[in-house]
C-alpha cells in the first residue's frame, strides 16, 4: 500500500518501555509511539513465540482477541478484532505456543490511574519456522544496537549535527534527540545485556521459549570484568475492561450514533475524527472524554480506525 509507514524491527523490552506518544494533526496524519532508544513507531514487526489468544471485550458480536508474543527480552501484547479478520482468525486458531511473526500498528492505552500499556494491533500474523523467527530477531537486535550506538554518540557529543552523526539517517538522529528529552532518566545500558541474551537465542544456544529477563543465565564475562546487571520492571498486562455502567453505555451508544451519522455522509464511509470531536462538543462532551470513550470502543472492537483519523463502527 503506498504511503504505508515502514514497520520498525523492535524487541519486546524496548517496545514495552515505550510510553511517549506523538499525536498527529490532520485527518490522515500518522501518530507515533516514541521508544526510549529513539524508534519512532507507527507500525512494527515483532517475532517470537505467540501464545494462544483469549477473547476480551464486552460484545460477542464484535470479537476482539488478545495474545502475548514472547521474545528473549520480554513480551508484547498482540490484539486483533473484526477490523482485521485475517489476523483475528489466526489468533483464534492458535491453540499452543507457536513461533510467529506479527506486523501491526502500535497502540498505547492509558488506564484510569495513568499507567500506560503498549500493544500491537495486528495487521498480519503468520506462523513461522524457528529459523525464520531467529532471522527476524537478528534484524531487530542489529537495529536496536544501532539505536543504542547513536544515543551513545549523541551523549558524548550533544552538539553533533544531524549530517555528521555517524552516518545515521537524519530521521533517526531527530528521534534520538527527542527520546533523550522525553526519557531523561532512562539508562540505555539496561538495554544492552538483553541483547546478549537475544544473540544466544539467535545462535541456537537458547530455545525460543527460554525464560526472559532476569531469569536468564548471563553469558560468561571476561576475566576481571565486573558482572553486568540490569533491572527490568515489567508491568502486568492490562486487565479485561470493567463492566460499563449504564451511564457509560449510554455515552458509548451516543458516540457510536455520531460516528454512524458522519460515516454515512462521507464519501469513503468513514467518520473523520475531528468531526466526531466537534459533533460531540456540541452535546457537551469534551475532547478528552471523546478520546477516552473511543479508546474503550476500540479496545472492545466496537470501533475500527484502519486509517489514522478515520473511524467507523466495526
Amino acid at each position: 500500500m503506498s504511503g504505508r509507514e515502514t514497520a520498525w524491527r523492535v524487541l519486546a523490552q524496548e517496545f514495552g518501555a515505550s510510553i511517549e506518544e506523538e499525536k498527529a494533526v490532520g485527518e490522515r496524519a500518522a501518530s507515533y509511539l516514541l521508544s526510549p532508544l529513539g524508534a519512532r513507531m507507527n507500525r512494527v514487526l515483532v517475532s517470537g513465540v505467540l501464545s494462544p489468544g483469549e477473547a476480551v471485550g464486552r460484545d460477542p458480536e464484535n470479537p476482539f482477541y488478545r495474545a502475548k508474543l514472547t521474545d528473549p527480552t520480554g513480551t508484547v501484547s498482540v490484539t486483533a478484532g473484526g477490523f482485521n479478520p485475517r489476523a483475528l482468525a489466526v489468533l483464534r486458531s492458535v491453540t499452543i505456543p507457536t513461533p510467529a511473526i506479527v506486523v501491526g500498528k502500535v497502540h498505547l492505552f492509558r488506564g484510569r490511574d495513568g499507567t500506560a500499556y503498549s500493544s500491537v494491533r495486528a495487521e498480519s500474523i503468520r506462523a513461522a519456522s524457528p529459523e525464520e523467527v531467529r532471522g527476524h530477531l537478528a534484524d531487530a537486535v542489529e537495529q536496536t544496537a544501532e539505536r543504542i550506538r547513536l544515543l551513545a554518540e549523541l551523549s558524548n557529543d550533544p552538539l553533533q549535527s544531524s549530517a555528521s552523526a555517524g552516518g545515521f539517517p537524519q530521521l533517526w538522529v531527530k528521534s534520538a534527540r527527542e527520546a533523550k528529552r522525553r526519557y531523561p532518566t532512562v539508562d540505555i545500558g539496561t538495554f544492552r545485556t538483553p541483547l546478549r541474551e537475544a544473540l544466544r537465542t539467535i545462535s541456537g544456544e537458547l530455545p525460543l521459549t527460554a525464560p526472559i529477563g532476569p531469569a536468564l543465565t548471563p553469558a560468561p564475562a571476561e576475566a576481571g570484568a565486573p558482572a553486568p546487571s540490569v533491572r527490568i520492571t515489567r508491568l502486568a498486562p492490562p486487565p479485561p475492561p470493567p463492566t460499563a455502567t449504564a451511564a457509560e453505555r449510554a455515552e458509548e451508544s451516543a458516540l457510536l450514533d455520531v460516528i454512524d451519522q458522519l460515516a454515512e455522509k462521507s464519501a469513503d464511509g468513514y467518520a473523520a475524527l475531528n468531526e466526531v470531536v466537534r459533533a460531540a462538543a456540541r452535546t457537551g462532551v469534551t475532547s478528552d472524554r471523546v478520546e477516552e470513550l473511543l479508546g474503550r470502543l476500540e479496545e472492545s472492537g466496537a470501533v475500527e480506525e484502519p486509517v489514522v483519523g478515520r473511524l467507523r463502527r466495526a
